[in-house]
């Protein structure tokens, strides 16, 4: 897994990448909660899209980086 598997929220390895040649994933990231293709489409323009990540990023740490998915954390999870 390469860092293009990684959330460009949060940085979480996904095990898919959320966007590849212009498409989303249409998955949430477990960590963040980031759903992509929803969450982040900004029009297909990137840089906004990247406003989006940062944005999210601020409020996902502001609420306390919180797991967002109703599976468990990971043990090795650090946010």
């Amino acid at each position: 897994m390469d860092s293009k598997d990684n959330c460009p929220v949060c940085g979480y390895k996904l095990g898919f990448q959320p966007w590849e040649e212009g498409s989303p994933s249409d998955e949430i990231c477990p960590s963040c909660g980031i759903q992509f293709g929803y969450d982040d489409v900004a029009g297909g323009d990137i840089s906004k899209r990247n406003e989006i990540y940062i944005k999210w990023r601020n409020n996902w740490e502001l609420n306390g980086k919180k797991w967002n998915s109703a599976n468990p954390k990971p043990k090795d999870w650090n946010p």
